[in-house]
């Protein structure tokens, strides 16, 4: 995998070669050449700070070197202040602008536990070169690209936030002509479902509102290629809840009488998909808008990454053979993502206990609502002879039914969002980033969850997505990490998106 992927990016190398950068891009190019250590000490100053947004105080510390960091560049920053962690906003002007281009990057990160990281830790960031420890001051001369930067939020979302701030010195120090007025919205909460981000938004629309938004976040594409992405997936979710006896009990003296709720849940996990892992609820995917001939079109000019995909992850076949991992993004999922039944490590006791609990989680595409398939996924719950409550059962309760299952609906989560890839707006700003290196890929959905509906759909912005780090950033789990070298293509990128024309 590796080998295949280090070939992939070769090519890219090569194809971006022939591109064409702007005069504005080169000079930011030469610039960044000249800096490299500053631009990565001031990303390492940012990931030091934890960031996990059930924290507020630590928030507020991001806050406030954000708040520095942009005002260094003469952006005028507020907040706005909401029910949990405040969103901050940046605004710089141009006198020369003809439009405003709006920026969304979140900069609240995942929780970590350090002991499970085995390059730094999760706000002592640290550079490698493959297992080596690489002291950055000892460098002299360009710092080697494939150098990896490893801290929580370096990938998700704190690289990219510093790569737009240094496109910004650069074409300061080109003495560029800036021809859009820049808005940055920095959200906290994203990791938690930004619960409070949209109705920020909806308070400060004439200030947020601009002519195009562009949504940073997603890993690149694995073929290493630039990436854009014109919609993501929603989110629902639920916790099964299957009764068994009303405490845990003797697994030799009462098995095989009494009800086992973890061989029930077990059953009633296995009833939702079939052997070819389709979705065998009722109607599941009944209203899935397909791809457009155009997003077909984008789709067949990425290249083919799935059997890379399969030897990196140790698998033999992918759950749909018949198609390719794309396409698959623009169908909907429905996954077990945590189960709860007794105890499974050896010297425990041997009991048979009174409940089993799964977490299932369901993405949605273009056509789909959350309530909806929660509808759906309750119903099939019903058919398949439980009865359904929505608090713990009392002793009436479960003297009368044999299978008793509590479906509770978790809150929140992203909806559904999907803008056009033939907008003019849309175009222009991804021909700017193809002017780079001539291949670029066109995600029409990526399969992650973000606010890009906030605004494709509630501020009616016509709204793009960028993805600039690595797909192997391991975003989300120990030894997050940034290879420098996307982070130089990414302050090009912002420079190209800043200088491009309306």
């Amino acid at each position: 995998m590796r080998h295949a992927l280090a070939c992939l990016f070769a090519i890219t190398t090569t194809v971006s070669m022939l591109a064409a950068p702007t005069a504005e891009v080169l000079r930011v190019r030469d610039w960044r050449a000249k800096n490299e250590k500053q631009i990565l000490a001031e990303l390492f100053q940012l990931i030091s700070l934890p960031n996990l947004a059930a924290n507020r105080a630590d928030i507020l510390k991001n806050a406030d070197l954000l708040t520095a960091m942009f005002e260094k560049r003469g952006f005028a920053v507020t907040r706005f202040e909401t029910k949990g962690n405040p969103v901050v906003f940046a605004r710089k002007t141009s006198p020369a602008a003809k439009g405003t281009i709006t920026f969304y990057i979140h900069y609240d990160g995942q929780a970590s536990d350090p002991k499970e990281w085995t390059r730094g830790a999760p706000f002592a960031p640290a550079a490698y070169k493959g297992d080596t420890r690489v002291d950055l001051q000892s460098i002299s001369g360009p710092i080697d690209p494939d150098l990896r930067i490893y801290g929580r939020s370096t990938s998700d979302d704190k690289g990219p936030i510093i790569a737009l701030l240094a496109a910004v010195d650069g074409l300061a120090s080109a003495n560029a002509t800036l021809p859009w007025n820049i808005n940055v919205v920095l959200d906290g909460e994203e990791e938690g479902g930004s619960p409070n981000f949209t109705p920020a938004m909806i308070a400060n629309a004439d200030r947020v509102r601009g002519d195009i938004a562009v949504v940073v976040d997603s890993p690149r594409h694995p073929s290493g290629l630039p990436t854009v992405y014109y919609g993501s997936r929603g989110g629902a979710s639920a916790v099964i809840k299957v009764y068994g006896a009303n405490g845990d009990l003797h697994s030799g003296n009462y098995g095989n009488f009494v009800t086992d709720p973890t061989m029930a849940l077990a059953k009633l996990l296995a009833s939702m998909k079939d052997d070819k892992g389709n979705v065998v609820i009722k109607n599941f995917y009944d209203d899935v808008v397909p791809l457009t001939a155009a997003e077909r079109r984008a789709v067949d000019e990425i290249p083919n990454v799935d059997q890379q995909l399969l030897e990196e992850f140790g698998l033999m076949r992918q759950e749909h053979p018949e198609s390719r991992i794309e396409l698959q993004h623009n169908r909907p999922t429905l996954s077990i993502l945590g189960l709860e039944a007794g105890n499974v490590y050896t010297g425990t006791r041997s009991a048979i206990p009174g409940s089993a609990s799964a977490r299932i989680e369901m993405r949605l595409v273009n056509g789909l609502s959350a309530a909806k398939q929660l509808d759906r996924l309750e119903a099939h719950v019903r058919e398949q002879g439980f009865f359904v409550i929505n608090q713990e059962p009392d002793a009436a309760m479960r003297r009368t039914y044999p299978l008793i299952a509590r479906f509770t609906r978790n809150a929140g989560g992203y909806g559904v969002a999907k803008t056009s890839m033939e907008d003019p707006r849309t175009v222009t700003t991804a021909n700017a980033i193809r002017a780079l290196d001539q291949r670029l890929v066109q995600m029409p959905t990526i399969g992650g969850s973000l606010p890009f509906s906030t605004f494709s759909d509630t501020l009616a912005m016509p709204t793009i997505g960028l993805a600039v780090v690595n797909f192997d950033n391991n975003q989300h789990a120990a030894n997050e990490n940034l290879r420098v070298g996307h982070l130089w293509e990414g302050i090009e990128i912002f420079a190209a998106l800043l200088t491009m024309q309306k």
